[in-house]
Order: C-alpha cells, then sequence, then structure tokens
C-alpha cells in the first residue's frame, strides 16, 4: 500500500489530491515541499517526519512547517506545494508461519 498526497496553493478548494489510499495507522512520511518567492528564489527540502503521523496530523505539520518557513522568508512565497509520501508496513512472512 503506498499513499501519495499533494497539496499546492494553486489546488481549487484548498484541498489536498490523494493517490492511493489513506493508511488507517499512523505511519512515517517523506516529504518534499517547494517554496518560491517573487525575487525568484527557490527552496526546495525534502525530509521524513521525526514521528509516526495520520492524514490530518500531516496536514498540520506541513502548515506549521510551511508557516515558519514562510517567516524566516518574510511571507512573500508565491507558490508553495508539498508531496507526502507513505509506504505499507511489513507484511507477515506467511510461510513460515505454516512451517513452524
Amino acid at each position: 500500500m503506498t499513499c501519495t498526497v499533494f497539496y499546492s496553493t494553486e489546488m481549487p478548494n484548498e484541498r489536498a489530491q490523494v493517490s492511493g489510499t489513506l493508511p488507517r495507522r499512523p505511519m512515517r512520511w517523506s516529504v518534499e515541499y517547494l517554496i518560491k518567492t517573487p525575487d525568484g528564489r527557490t527552496l526546495v527540502e525534502s525530509t521524513k517526519t521525526i514521528q509516526h503521523a495520520t492524514f490530518e496530523e500531516l496536514r498540520a505539520i506541513m502548515d506549521h512547517t510551511i508557516g515558519a518557513i514562510g517567516d524566516e522568508a518574510g511571507n512573500v512565497a508565491t507558490f508553495v506545494s508539498w508531496r507526502a509520501t507513505a509506504r505499507g508496513g511489513v507484511k507477515p512472512n506467511r510461510k513460515a508461519r505454516r512451517r513452524g
């Protein structure tokens, strides 16, 4: 199971686009974000969330992160986008379970 969430300031209704199935349990997310300023500077960063988070918690984390970076850049971003990806957990080894 892989879930990808994409958000951009140019998306309608301020809604994130979700591909795949949202995880039922909190998971670690790989996050990439891009911020452009009017003077042509572009900040691209990628990171992983430190702790497991649900989709709703991920949105709050990214809002806070983008807000903090915006404060450093002077709150003049013309474009902000981020993409988060979570991959499914470890599947049990079914063959080992049958043998043992």
